[in-house]
């Protein structure tokens, strides 16, 4: 049986206006996770009743962004924050996610999406992370093609 989206949550965003503000769809992602972190460690503390979440290492593809602890159980936390949807993983980045987990162990992961202006958040935790997982990956075919028609005209 394949794991159902988990309902989206409530939080107050009253004290993020002036974050909230100065954020923009059109700046980068990660600019933008930056600058709205403190919302994620709210979250993760005293919605979800993480322990010691901290940043991620800064190392090249690194595949999540939080790291803590959920009755003393380890997990990545990956955080996809936007104005007003839910973001989801790259297929790289689920991939790397998959390969972390394989490699470590007794490791959890968390997804967390959060809609800002709405004061909306969702959070799927390991076996909800199935349908990221497992979800339908882009056709290559078109790709192919257009590269080997281009190849073709050379």
């Amino acid at each position: 049986m394949t794991a159902r989206r988990p309902t989206p949550k409530k939080f107050d965003n009253s004290q993020y206006q002036e974050i909230i503000g100065n954020l923009s769809a059109n700046m980068s992602e990660l600019e933008f996770e930056r600058q709205s972190e403190v919302v994620v460690y709210d979250i993760l503390e005293n919605y979800e009743e993480f322990d010691g979440v901290e940043k991620g290492p800064n190392f090249r593809g690194t595949p999540f962004d939080f790291f803590g602890f959920k009755n003393r159980a380890p997990y990545v936390i990956e955080y996809k924050g936007s104005l007003k949807s839910f973001n989801t993983p790259g297929e790289t980045q689920k991939r790397r996610l998959q390969e972390l987990l394989e490699q470590v162990s007794g490791l959890n992961v968390v997804l967390l999406q959060v809609k800002l202006v709405k004061g909306q958040y969702r959070i799927l935790y390991n076996e909800e992370m199935e349908i990221l997982f497992q979800g339908k990956r882009a056709p290559m075919e078109p790709i192919v093609d257009w590269v080997k028609s281009r190849m073709s005209k050379a």
